[in-house]
């Protein structure tokens, strides 16, 4: 536990229900963004739903470079202080950056290059630099946030200011689609007719601040990640990486498994990552977990941008001292241990919060967020 408190001084997020409070006021009354198809309509994918971003919360530009959205979403978490933004560094978390330039995308020089997407970020919003691109699969997020809290945790930075962005590529979706992974109509998560993925698109954006004063009222206490080292696409059967990464967050944070008030899950819907899932929280909380929900089944896969996103939703439930309904889940089919909410449920103590990811490769994080 680091004796400087990193909190969440402000936040900024972008999906396919919308952009900040109005988002965030969709996902808790359990709206679905994951639609038929529409600019992407063209690409050849073996599914017909996507979660594309609203292009009105983009005032009314199309998404189709990673910039425009991570502003959006950078500038809204901004406006918590007044402090110069020039003293801010970025920490940039992408799986694939702005792919313009590559085959099937359009014509562009941003190649993948995570660095060049910063740099624009950076020069866009005028902040400090770059302190940091992170591309760890599906867990960019959760180990981009790990990484500007430790930075601040350290004495080298006040702030952090960390953006989550992926948008849709025809690459992208055909690559999933090759891996037999998309579900041809909405995801459902943990649910016994579960078939894959729905990818989405989105940016996060969350303000980290060590300096007394600037906080939303919810920290950052607690990290910690593994490799389960089990295969280049699959988690491990037994979940022993992802029990592994939500025990050292746990200990990061000086927080027993029974001082948990809510998970956010990773949840991809994918038979083989929920059940993992499943058995290992089943096995970090010893027992019963408590009251778990996903939002990909509203918001799709948005990847990189996945676990900033996540977590921002994560805090909000902390703020409402409410756990939205798991959307497309009607029949649980995993580890009966995992506490999946039908329908909204109301916490009786909103103290705590644990979010998990996971990635290809192996890559497993968790974090902790005590309001």
């Amino acid at each position: 536990m680091s004796p400087v408190r990193v909190s969440v001084a402000g936040v900024g997020l972008v999906t396919a229900l919308g952009a900040g409070d109005a988002a965030l006021e969709q996902i808790f009354a359990g709206a679905c963004g994951i639609t038929e198809r529409i600019h992407t309509a063209g690409w050849r994918a073996p599914t017909r739903v996507a979660a594309e971003l609203d292009r009105e919360a983009l005032g009314g530009r199309a998404p189709d470079d990673p910039l425009v959205p991570a502003v959006v979403a950078a500038r809204a978490a901004l406006t918590a202080i007044s402090a110069s933004r020039a003293a801010i560094p970025l920490v940039l978390a992408s799986t694939k950056a702005d792919l313009s330039g590559l085959a099937g995308a359009p014509p562009g020089d941003g190649f993948g290059l995570h660095a060049r997407l910063a740099d624009r970020l950076v020069t866009q919003l005028e902040l400090g630099g770059v302190l940091a691109c992170v591309s760890a699969a599906c867990a960019s997020g959760l180990a981009a946030l790990a990484l500007a809290a430790r930075r601040i945790a350290t004495g080298e930075c006040e702030r952090v200011l960390v953006v989550g962005v992926d948008v849709l590529n025809e690459f992208v979706m055909a690559g999933f689609g090759a891996l037999h992974a998309l579900d041809p109509q909405a995801c459902r998560p943990f649910d016994a007719s579960r078939r894959g993925v729905s990818l989405g698109e989105g940016a996060g954006a969350v303000l980290l601040s060590g300096v007394a004063g600037e906080s939303s009222g919810v920290a950052l206490t607690g990290a910690g990640g593994a490799n389960d080292a089990h295969h280049a696409l699959r988690p491990s059967p037994d979940g022993l990486g992802l029990r592994l990464a939500v025990e050292r967050a746990l200990r990061d944070a000086c927080v027993a498994a029974a001082d948990v008030d809510v998970l956010h899950l990773h949840g991809t819907a994918t038979p083989s990552n929920d059940a993992s899932e499943a058995r290992a929280l089943g096995d970090a909380f010893g027992g019963t977990t408590p009251p778990a929900f996903g939002s990909k089944g509203q918001i799709g896969h948005t990847l990189g941008a996945a676990g900033v996103i996540e977590s921002i939703i994560a805090c909000e439930a902390l703020r409402r001292g409410v756990v939205p309904r798991n959307v497309g889940l009607e029949t649980p089919d995993v580890d009966t241990r995992l506490d999946l909410t039908t329908t909204p449920r109301r916490l009786g103590r909103a103290r705590c919060a644990v979010k998990v990811a996971g990635g290809f490769g192996g890559v497993q994080s968790a974090l902790v967020f005590e309001a």
